[in-house]
């Protein structure tokens, strides 16, 4: 399998997690939903019910602090198939935000490569020893990961920020903003044991190592932090943009 990389390309036309490599044939994905050990669901339905939890969590978020509810479309692209984005085509290993169609584009192979554990050795954080990518909370935090880039459109912080603060910066604090939802779903009694263990081993296991480049998104250990300032605090507002 050829190594995935992460990386932005131009922060906004469009906000990856992990694209490139090899694509892999897969069935139909199955993860159990968060909080309900009486049934399954297929990856698409699983996403869909993490989205609309994370959506409405923010929706609120944006109705306390006076501003519009946020919208965002959302597409599951499915196993084998690609997607025309107006960032491009999207394909198996998309985990995706495009700024220029207000949409999530998530691969549901890719979904389930995560859920399954079947990336560890590809990601550059895993395949070095840090963390793991596995599990359905693995895959809620993509989810929200994902979602954060769509707060920060809303906030119009790529037009106000894009050209002088880094791409690790946007990434770090859609890290920060998952873990503020994932601290509203502990709240609310929808999380399991172990859930949070899970998103700060995903966490780890999708940082990278590329300092030195535009597209750095951040170590593994800073991927950590970041998801873990927005669970310790279950505050957005601690989710700052950080220049460096």
């Amino acid at each position: 399998m050829t190594s995935r990389k992460l990386r932005l390309l131009a922060a906004p036309p469009l906000l990856l997690l992990l694209v490139g490599g090899a694509f892999l044939s897969l069935g139909s994905g199955k993860a159990e939903a968060f909080k309900d050990n009486n049934r399954s669901e297929t990856m698409e339905q699983y996403l869909t019910s993490v989205t609309k939890d994370v959506d409405a969590y923010w929706t609120q978020e944006f109705k306390d602090s006076g501003l519009p509810e946020p919208r965002v479309s959302y597409d599951w692209i499915p196993a084998g198939q690609t997607s025309s984005s107006a960032c491009g085509e999207l394909g198996d290993d998309a985990a995706a935000y495009c700024p220029q169609d207000d949409t999530i584009h998530i691969s549901q192979a890719f979904a389930t490569e995560i859920y399954d554990g079947a990336l560890n050795q590809a990601l550059p954080g895993s395949s070095q020893g840090y963390g793991q990518a596995v599990g359905d909370f693995a895959v809620a935090y993509i989810v929200a990961h994902e979602y954060g880039h769509q707060v920060q459109a809303e906030l119009g912080e790529f037009d106000k920020y894009g050209d002088s603060v880094p791409t690790m910066a946007f990434e770090l604090q859609a890290d920060c903003y998952a873990g503020t939802w994932a601290k509203h779903a502990q709240d609310e009694n929808k999380l399991e044991d172990g859930d949070v263990q899970e998103a700060l081993d995903a966490a780890l296991a999708v940082g990278d190592f590329s300092t030195d480049s535009p597209g750095h998104h951040g170590t593994p250990e800073q991927r950590e932090a970041a998801w873990k300032q927005g669970f310790d605090s279950g505050d957005p507002s601690a989710c700052t943009l950080q220049s460096t």
